[in-house]
């Protein structure tokens, strides 16, 4: 019990002190993790099977949670316009890779 306190004061402290979203969305996890351990510990020293339903709505919870930040991070990158001016596009067809002009299928020679 021990390791637990100090593994939820240690994410406790990344969550007040992460510097970005990405940092407190794990630090997070780590704290969901470590209640479901510590309920966990608890069941199974007691020998009480009546927190298993609490176990699962955490973890179902956590895995939720997880999923949601990564989802809301993956769309703050801006996506790219595929515009031919935009340096940065990788849509389109490469040159000799056998796009709509080109008649052999990009084998020049």
């Amino acid at each position: 019990m021990v390791l637990l306190t100090a593994a939820a004061l240690l994410a406790l402290a990344r969550i007040a002190l992460g510097p970005s979203i990405l940092d407190r969305a794990i630090s997070l996890d780590v704290l969901v993790a470590v209640a479901i351990a510590g309920l966990g510990t608890f069941a199974a020293f007691h020998r009480d099977p009546g927190p298993l339903p609490i176990l699962l709505v955490l973890s179902l919870v956590g895995f939720v949670g997880s999923v949601s930040v990564a989802r809301f991070v993956a769309r703050r990158v801006p996506p790219r316009t595929g515009h031919p001016d935009d340096p940065g596009s990788t849509t389109g067809t490469p040159p000799g890779a056998g796009g709509p002009g080109d008649q052999d299928g990009g084998r020049h020679g």
